[in-house]
């Protein structure tokens, strides 16, 4: 059974399902949500047959739900004028077979028929990013600290080893999306790290920071569309780091569709570098 769950920013949340007695919302259906619109620009000139291929970008996505409302109408409507308020913003997940994924919306339309028996609601949702993704990110940890004990613990008398680091220079990833994607970069460094540099060996992609690394400063760096961002923690300290960036490289560093491999290095101080990355894969369609 195909469940749709809309939790908005502030944690209130509607269900629809094709069931009267498992939910308030019978969910008559969502337009938009298996479709994909791919704007592709060309020009066209006089003297020349057809037309050129300028670009192309797949469109926001508008959802468009239809339910049903048998009992409990004031309470029902009081609920999704609640979740589905002017200027909301939250979270759908797709959810059928065992499988979820999710979209982040706005709301942009509220409609509740006033009579009858079964009262009719029709909320549409603008997805300004038009790609379902995971409901987690993928974790990667390329070079770090493995820990070798469990609690309870029992040390004897001639010590024990309490982990070992972890390193791989280059790390395989694939990606499973329809799209390219960006990812969320932490390096944190054990000494001194001297630019510090994340490279997408498949793509041929650098993004080099300009800077110096003291002991336990770490740098988060975001290369999502719409959200590339490089932040230093120093000391309790949050700092913008942007400026950081090497302008020679800049790239953003994202993932392409199926094979990438990763790596990372740095002008002075690359055995001291713990890297670890998150990601979510992206789809067209849930």
């Amino acid at each position: 059974m195909k469940t749709i769950k809309c939790v908005n920013d502030n944690g209130m949340f509607v269900e629809f399902t094709y069931d009267h007695d498992a939910t308030e919302f019978f969910l008559v259906s969502a337009d938009g949500i298996y479709n994909m619109d791919n704007a592709i620009s060309t020009t066209q000139n006089a003297t020349t047959d057809g037309s050129t291929y300028a670009g192309e970008a797949i469109q926001q996505r508008n959802i468009v739900i239809t339910a049903q409302m048998r009992r409990n109408y004031q309470e029902n409507r009081n609920l999704l004028s609640m979740v589905f308020c002017n200027r909301a913003q939250g979270t759908l997940y797709h959810i059928e077979n065992g499988q979820s994924k999710k979209i982040r919306y706005r709301a942009e339309n509220l409609n509740i028929e006033e009579k009858g028996i079964l009262r009719v609601a029709t909320i549409s949702l603008i997805c300004t990013n038009p790609y379902f993704s995971d409901g987690e990110p993928e974790n990667i940890e390329m070079s770090g600290w493995e820990d070798y004990f469990e609690f309870p613990i029992e040390i004897s008398e001639s010590g024990m080893e309490f982990g070992i680091r972890k390193k791989e220079l280059i790390k395989s990833i694939e990606n499973n999306s329809t799209t390219s994607i960006g990812i969320t970069m932490t390096i944190t460094a054990e000494d001194i790290v001297v630019n510090p540099a994340i490279i997408n060996v498949t793509t041929q992609e650098t993004l080099k920071l300009l800077c110096t690394m003291l002991p336990n400063d770490r740098v988060v760096v975001t290369t999502e569309q719409g959200n590339i961002d490089v932040v230093l923690y120093r000391d309790n300290e949050m700092m913008n780091y942007n400026y950081t960036v090497d302008e020679d490289n800049e790239d953003y560093i994202q993932l392409e569709p199926g094979h990438n491999d990763i790596s990372y290095t740095a002008d002075e101080g690359r055995d001291y570098m713990s890297v670890s990355f998150t990601f979510e894969n992206q789809y067209t369609m849930p």
